[in-house]
């Protein structure tokens, strides 16, 4: 799965940023599939960034190898991204480390500089910046009236995840009040009643997204055409075929008026392609007002504009 990840995000063309893509050890769980297995991957992972770096890695060693990417945190980072769609305990865990730096088991590839989030934290903040920007407007919370009548059917963003458990998962943590719980993604009862459509799932666990027969979808050359790479999911249904029964169930809900659809699993990454398809088929004037969002892709775009502007 981290593989799959390199060529979308470097296609982003930030070409002097130097990205580090690191595997979690041995012993986090091959797929992140809870709130307990999350727990599991933060304490396997920690490990990484508080313990002295490793000696530089001898000529003949595969970077890309991640049971050698460990040996690559070598130096200060200026972000770091989680790639796990999920209010994962990693990112605070992160932070309270970069807001420490007299810890003396900080590892140094964490400074009081370096930008820590997560894809879902950052999917949440970039699809509501994605509905600011439609042609039906967001309603101001504070700004109204109390006589003020707003529409009926606003933009919402809805999101489409793995297994039926992130359907409570993800809801709850993007329901929770600001602060609430230290994270980005929590909006709060009431916006997120403005804003928040719902999840999706298609029923199978992040790992199994990327079958080890099957190439995975940022590898097929054209996701739009429908052939190859899909992969067999339960019964006989293609992994393409889940992904976008998920996507027209978020779309037929008339209630939802869902104008951002969100991948919402760092294993979903190159699978625009086929929920693009299914909006297409599934809205009204070929769904041109319908964006898609990649959690990944977002997740840099948010750190890249955090590092690039200073803040």
């Amino acid at each position: 799965m981290t593989d799959s990840l390199r060529a979308p995000i470097e296609s982003l063309n930030y070409n002097d940023t130097e990205y580090t893509y690191l595997t979690g050890p041995p012993t986090s769980p091959a797929s992140i599939n809870n709130l307990h297995d999350a727990d599991l991957s933060t304490t396997a992972c920690l490990p990484l960034f508080t313990s002295p770096p490793s000696p530089s890695p001898p000529p003949h060693q595969n970077p890309h190898d991640p049971s050698q990417e460990q040996q690559q945190i070598q130096k200060p980072y200026a972000a770091i991204l989680v790639a796990c769609f999920s209010p994962h305990p990693l990112v605070p865990a992160l932070i309270s480390l970069a807001t420490s730096p007299t810890n003396p088991h900080t590892h140094p590839s964490i400074t009081p500089i370096t930008y820590i989030t997560d894809i879902f934290a950052a999917s949440v903040g970039v699809a509501c910046q994605l509905l600011s920007t439609t042609r039906s407007p967001i309603p101001s919370l504070s700004l109204q009236s109390p006589t003020a009548n707003p529409p009926t059917k606003p933009p919402k963003f809805g999101i489409i995840s793995t297994g039926a458990q992130w359907r409570r998962i993800l809801s709850t943590a993007i329901l929770h009040a600001p602060g609430e719980v230290g994270r980005g993604e929590a909006l709060g009862c009431e916006l997120a009643g403005v804003v928040f459509g719902g999840v999706e799932t298609v029923g199978m666990d992040a790992g199994d997204l990327h079958p080890s027969d099957s190439p995975s979808p940022s590898q097929i050359k054209n996701p739009m055409d429908g052939e190859g790479g899909e992969g067999e999911g339960d019964g006989g249904e293609t992994i393409k075929q889940k992904v976008q029964a998920a996507t027209a169930r978020l779309l037929h809900d008339g209630d939802k008026n869902v104008e951002v659809v969100v991948l919402g699993c760092a294993g979903m990454v190159g699978m625009e392609g086929w929920v693009r398809e299914e909006i297409s088929r599934e809205v009204e004037g070929g769904g041109g007002k319908v964006k898609v969002l990649d959690g990944v892709k977002a997740g840099v775009g948010v750190l890249q504009g955090l590092v690039r502007g200073g803040y």
